[in-house]
């Protein structure tokens, strides 16, 4: 006889028939099939109704009841300790820790726009109106810091501008430090330059090294030409390069310049000792080069119209390059020669000469001066003589010794 299924619907029932009657005698066949049906129940699954899990393995019992298997996460959290105002959060794969959060940092958490999550964090609505422009040029015009007229007062401390700025017509910066600076990167050498609308002139900069060209560098575009203070502290280190002739020259100064340097730059032949510096006619002095010497103007005589340009012994004379008036300083009333320019009165003997006409004077008793044929004349003055003019009457003239 075959046995029947212990449970229906998971619900133990017995065999029909296996239900002893009272004073009877108990059936084999029915009590042995009770007790197959017992002993088949007892080995089966026991199901969830019946409270088992209706399953002969873990992992089909956690499957059948729906249970979480064994996990390394869910062993992290049960290791945690929990408090007030904490939450947990990963540290690693499936490892948990707990961290602060605080009631402020919950109430941030619960905000479902940036908006509200801005003003729980007391941004006020003109600044959010700032964070929300999509671009710098949008925010300068939130800001109103799209014009310059806007920037006319005020400072802007410890600020830094980035990017391209032009069109300054002047930048005045008043410090007794350093006033500017050029932040350049490690390995770069950032640097001044000129320009003339489209045309870079030249620059200033320094760079870094030992070779020809490195230090502080002040360049002309134009020709390629530059002067620099190199980085390799000696008395050389100020150079010109010259462009045209691809040549790094040293710049002479009165740290490392000396005569032999003229000699050998411009292949001069140095002075011998033994040579003289000689005194010749008119002055005094000299001697040999290997010590400093005097050369004198030896002393000049007095000029007159009768001195010449010449030089003699120590003294020299100059010609005077023109007729001088001389003044007469004897005593003599008998006197006929008078310095050229002498201007005296003259009787004269009736020919009425011209202005500026040759005339010869003569000497006349003992105080007075007549032209030659006047009646009484004496003797001739020397020299050439010419009419100036009248004194008082046509008869007396202004006459003047000219040779």
């Amino acid at each position: 006889m075959e046995a029947a299924l212990p449970r229906t619907g998971g619900i133990y029932s017995p065999p029909a028939g296996t239900k002893g009657v009272p004073n009877t005698t108990i059936q084999s066949v029915p009590y042995n099939a009770l007790i197959d049906d017992l002993t088949a129940d007892a080995n089966a699954a026991r199901p969830i109704t019946a409270g088992g899990t209706g399953a002969t393995s873990a992992s089909a019992a956690r499957t059948a009841l729906g249970a979480q298997g064994a996990s390394a996460a869910l062993a992290s959290i049960a290791g945690l300790t929990t408090g007030t105002d904490k939450m947990i959060y990963t540290a690693a794969a499936d490892v948990y820790a707990t961290t602060a959060l605080t009631p402020f940092a919950r109430t941030l958490l619960d905000d479902t726009t940036a908006g509200a999550a801005l003003t729980t964090l007391g941004v006020s609505a003109f600044a959010q109106t700032v964070l929300d422009d999509a671009d710098a040029a949008t925010a300068r015009a939130t800001l109103g810091a799209n014009n310059a007229a806007n920037l006319t007062t005020g400072t802007v401390p410890n600020t830094r501008i980035s990017g391209v700025y032009d069109q300054f017509t002047q930048v005045r910066v008043t410090s007794d430090g350093e006033a500017f600076s050029l932040l350049g990167s490690a390995t770069g050498d950032p640097f001044i330059a000129f320009w003339k609308a489209s045309d870079r002139k030249g620059y200033i900069q320094h760079r870094d090294g030992t070779a020809n060209g490195d230090g502080i560098r002040v360049a002309n575009d134009d020709t390629g030409d530059y002067l620099y203070l190199s980085n390799v502290n000696s008395v050389d280190a100020l150079k010109f390069y010259d462009n045209s002739v691809a040549a790094h020259n040293t710049i002479w100064h009165s740290g490392n310049l000396a005569a032999a340097d003229i000699n050998t730059l411009y292949g001069y032949t140095p002075a011998s000792n033994a040579t003289q510096v000689m005194a010749g006619n008119g002055l005094t002095g000299g001697g040999a080069i290997s010590a400093s010497r005097t050369l004198t103007l030896g002393t000049p005589s007095d000029i007159t119209n009768a001195t010449t340009n010449s030089v003699s012994g120590a003294t020299h004379t100059h010609a005077l390059g023109f007729v001088a008036a001389e003044v007469y300083t004897g005593t003599s009333s008998t006197n006929t020669s008078f310095p050229i320019g002498t201007v005296l009165a003259m009787a004269q003997n009736g020919s009425n000469p011209a202005r500026q006409a040759a005339v010869i004077p003569c000497l006349y008793s003992t105080n007075a001066y007549v032209q030659s044929g006047y009646s009484g004349a004496g003797s001739a003055l020397s020299g050439t003589w010419r009419v100036r003019g009248i004194v008082t009457s046509s008869d007396w003239l202004l006459i003047q010794r000219t040779a």
